[in-house]
């Protein structure tokens, strides 16, 4: 449910209003998180075994809508490409659904074969493996529909108000033009908390992977509410996912391989496109219930 606007208080700055404004949007920003985590904890979490069986992957994740979606059985489009390629390569898949710190350590300390979706940087390689990439994901700038926007450089973003998430990289660009100073920005801990404080108008643009932005505005809005945000179809710039496997064990090596070929194979039989569409053109996700 979208907050609600409620008039000045008697005695009040407008200043101070929108403070509280502010605090009550983190305040429900926290709530949601909390209640996401209690999402994932509530789904099937297996611990993997010490010694792990050979028919059997391992892979460690949490929920990250649309991309991984704890609440849905199969846990949604990427688990099924990666379930589609193991099972006709003869293997199970096990998911272990743990907070993101923990997942990594699994992984890294070869206790479990690999981690989904994640990008692979410079600094990842030194401790993972990276697969051929799943999906490439576009950053792209959130706006209300009432505000028109368009762009066609950074510089054009100066003197608008933009919410961002504390720890998060937004290209280049961007980085170079907020640490001059050059940018409004408001960094908060919660994307969730952006994207109300957007709809609510209290910011003007808010930059997000664009499935996950949809899904954002499907998960925390009524159904009347959907179409009152949209994004600048210019990205600020593309990243792909991809799925990193352990360098601990031998087997981390050998199921990457398994899984580039038969992800290849899904490519050229351009299957792979039909099974990830959701994430593609994720504008769509609003017009199903």
């Amino acid at each position: 449910m979208s907050p609600e606007l409620h008039p000045i208080p008697i005695g009040k700055t407008h200043h101070q209003t929108s403070r509280f404004h502010v605090l009550g949007v983190c305040v429900l920003g926290l709530l949601s998180y909390f209640f996401a985590i209690a999402q994932v904890w509530a789904a099937e979490v297996i611990e993997p075994p010490k010694v792990l069986p050979d028919d059997t992957v391992y892979i460690t994740t949490n929920d990250w809508p649309p991309y991984v979606d704890v609440g849905a059985p199969d846990l949604g489009p990427l688990a099924r490409v990666i379930n589609r390629v193991f099972n006709e390569a003869g293997y199970k898949v096990k998911y272990v659904v743990q907070p993101w710190k923990r997942d990594k350590k699994l992984v890294v300390d070869g206790h479990a074969d690999a981690l989904m979706p994640a990008y692979c940087s410079p600094d990842r390689v030194k401790y993972y493996l990276c697969s051929e990439p799943l999906v490439t994901g576009k950053l792209v700038l959130f706006h209300r529909t009432d505000f028109p926007f368009q762009w066609k450089t950074v510089k054009d973003l100066e003197g608008l108000k933009i919410g961002a998430t504390l720890g998060y990289y937004y290209g280049a660009d961007f980085e170079r033009m907020e640490k001059a100073g050059k940018l409004q920005i408001l960094r908060i801990a919660s994307d969730e908390t952006n994207m109300r404080l957007l709809m609510m108008g209290r910011i003007q643009l808010f930059p997000q992977d664009e499935a996950v932005g949809y899904a954002m505005i499907k998960q925390l809005f009524p159904r009347d509410r959907w179409h009152d945000i949209t994004n600048a179809p210019r990205p600020l710039h593309r990243e792909s996912l991809y799925l990193l496997f352990t360098r601990a064990t031998p087997r981390g090596r050998h199921l990457m391989d398994v899984f580039n070929k038969g992800l290849l194979k899904l490519r050229n039989q351009n299957q792979l496109q039909d099974m990830l569409q959701k994430l593609t053109h994720p504008e769509k996700m609003l017009h199903q219930p």
